[in-house]
């Protein structure tokens, strides 16, 4: 009993962190030059605090990026919270929110499989306001709303599909200095 009543504190306190104002960009707007590198920068150093086990660090830098639609950051932030790593506290709220919109549409079988199982190993009754926020979640930070397009590439040589995510505006900018 206690445990149902911690669990809904915790998705009524993370429904109202979704509250706050939307960073979507309209069909017309453009992502500037420096939005694109600054995207890229903070999910390179992201993931870099991400696989040194710096989780704490990283979710600033992995939040920059996955509000813009980045599929593994989003992936990437959904685990630190979902699991608590490192210093960081567990959150359930989050931690389905990023999973969920990191599974959602064009993304790695793998993301998918995780979601998943998240999904399958939840109560009934808090299935219906967790998918909620991860609705929530897809509507604010999904790559069509930040024009980011995500597709699987074929790995020259093999039958490996590798997730890509990219600014549909980079081809408006011919000297991009990011790496990616």
């Amino acid at each position: 009993m206690l445990a149902n009543r911690i669990v809904s504190a915790a998705l009524l306190l993370g429904l109202a962190n979704l509250l706050l104002p939307a960073t979507a960009l309209a069909e017309s707007d453009r992502v500037s030059q420096e939005e694109i590198e600054n995207t890229y920068r903070a999910k390179k150093q992201g993931q870099h605090l991400y696989r040194a086990g710096k989780y704490a660090e990283a979710i600033e830098y992995l939040e920059f990026a996955a509000q813009r639609g980045f599929k593994q950051p989003q992936a990437q932030l959904g685990s630190i919270y979902l699991n608590g790593l490192g210093d960081v506290e567990k959150d359930l709220v989050q931690g389905i929110g990023w999973l969920g919109v990191a599974a959602s549409g064009e993304t790695d079988a793998e993301i998918k499989k995780l979601f998943d199982k998240v999904w399958a190993q939840l109560p009934e009754q808090h299935k219906e306001p967790l998918q909620r926020v991860v609705d929530q979640f897809t509507q604010r930070y999904d790559g069509r709303k930040t024009r980011v397009v995500c597709d699987l590439d074929q790995r020259a040589g093999t039958n490996r599909r590798e997730l890509r995510c990219k600014y549909v505006d980079e081809s408006q900018y011919p000297h991009l200095d990011i790496e990616i």
